[in-house]
């Protein structure tokens, strides 16, 4: 008989690209200990978390509390001479004012001032009257105008049709 072809030996990974990837923080979890140094660096305080919640971009918290209170001094100001042009009894509705308007005097989103610059026009002002209404009134004026008319051009041409025979 003859002999067996020998056979290859069995691959192994010898490409480097192929290898599996080992994730630090994957195996990590796989021990309790892991699991507690993890929970561990996740609970630290960072050294720089970033700017604080209602700082305006370009601010910093030292920054922003002297313009915030100047603003807010500005505002009471404000805030009480409207109470006293528009009679504005309510203390919440002082507060909210107040509060819109030292929003409005800050740097900060447009979105956010714009929304109080809103909400200011409609405590002083009161909104224009729609279009509709101003078109019915001047449609019901011109077809009163023209039934005067009517009225007036019958009575001329009658009294010119009496003349004449």
């Amino acid at each position: 008989m003859r002999k067996a072809r020998a056979k290859a030996p069995p691959k192994s990974n010898a490409c480097p690209q192929r290898a599996p990837k080992n994730n630090y923080f994957s195996t990590l979890m796989s021990t309790p200990e892991g699991r507690a140094k993890r929970k561990e660096w996740s609970n630290k305080a960072r050294k720089n978390a970033g700017r604080p919640k209602g700082v305006p971009d370009g601010h910093r918290k030292e920054t922003i509390e002297p313009l915030r209170k100047k603003a807010r001094e500005e505002a009471k100001k404000v805030t009480q001479i409207m109470s006293k042009k528009y009679n504005i009894e309510d203390d919440y509705a002082k507060e909210a004012l107040s509060t819109a308007v030292e929003i409005m005097r800050l740097d900060g989103e447009v979105r956010s001032r714009l929304a109080a610059a809103r909400l200011v026009l409609d405590f002083s002002k009161s909104k224009p009257a729609t279009k509709s209404d101003v078109s019915i009134s001047k449609a019901e004026d011109f077809l009163t105008s023209l039934l005067k008319e009517e009225e007036h051009g019958q009575e001329t041409e009658g009294d010119t049709q009496e003349a004449i025979e």
